[in-house]
């Protein structure tokens, strides 16, 4: 049994990744965005959740993964509300969202990566406006991942551009209840786990560290805001490597803003 000064330095080396071991992620995050890509093209109305899932896995497949990092979560409209949903059993309808938190492993190393995108390729105006808020979000908490910052300061960059959003739009009166509607952290290290060993909190972020940026705002329904806003549920989840001068982005091949999101959903999937 490890003792708690072997822990603490197991933790370290883990959290910091060697050239070799950051190859590998590239290859489980190309992958991963690979099949997020041919889900955004094939999705549609009709379509059941775990068709999604089928597509999305057979990506990873096609192009060498060996197992998926984690179960898949694919959520449609209230579905997408909910954490870590793996039922995935839901049949989508015109005008959902479908949130797909679905990842690669390959040669043991896994990505994290969600994208959340319209059924029918065109998010509404609400859906627009709660996506976006979430986007200004991973933005900010992504220009926060550099050497020498806290590690949480990606979850307090984060948090403080979405609560002030939810207040603005009335749908949270105060920080508080903005809680409700973000209710999970911000960053955790990737690597051999989904959730790998590395140091958090106050410590500071260091080259070779590579971790998730994953805001989110899940508004289920009879909650306590306009009816207009029930059953959207966004989050957006990328893999960032900490460099010498700021990061790399390794899942920004997938699209991410509503306009490449939309253009991608018009293009010709194999699978329609």
């Amino acid at each position: 049994i490890a003792s708690r000064t072997q822990m603490q330095i197991l933790t370290a080396l883990r959290g910091i990744k060697q050239p070799e071991e950051i190859a590998i992620l590239e290859k489980a995050a190309a992958i991963s965005v690979e099949g997020h890509n041919e889900v955004m093209k094939a999705v549609k109305p009709g379509m059941t959740e775990y068709q999604a899932q089928a597509i999305m896995e057979y990506a990873f497949k096609k192009n060498g993964s060996e197992y998926p990092g984690y179960p898949s979560i694919n959520g449609s409209s209230e579905n997408a509300c909910v954490l870590h949903y793996v039922t995935n059993l839901r049949l989508m309808k015109d005008g959902d969202l479908l949130l797909s938190d679905c990842a690669a492993e390959y040669h043991g190393y896994t990505a994290d990566v969600t994208r959340t995108v319209p059924v029918n390729g065109k998010f509404s105006p609400e859906q627009k406006i709660i996506y976006e808020l979430v986007l200004a979000a991973q933005d900010s908490a992504i220009a926060a991942c550099k050497p020498g910052m806290p590690f949480g300061g990606s979850d307090a960059t984060a948090r403080r551009v979405i609560n002030r959003g939810l207040i603005q739009l009335g749908i949270a009166a105060n920080e508080a209840e903005a809680r409700r509607y973000f209710p999970h952290g911000t960053s955790h290290h990737l690597g051999l786990d989904v959730h790998d060993l590395g140091v958090r909190g106050n410590q500071p972020f260091e080259p070779g560290m590579y971790l998730t940026v994953e805001p989110g705002i899940y508004i289920p329904p009879n909650s306590k805001c306009d009816p207009k806003w029930w059953n959207i549920g966004v989050r957006i989840e990328d893999d960032i490597l900490i460099t010498r001068d700021g990061n790399r982005n390794l899942s920004a091949g997938a699209p991410r803003t509503v306009a490449e999101i939309e253009k991608l959903a018009k293009a010709k999937s194999i699978f329609n």
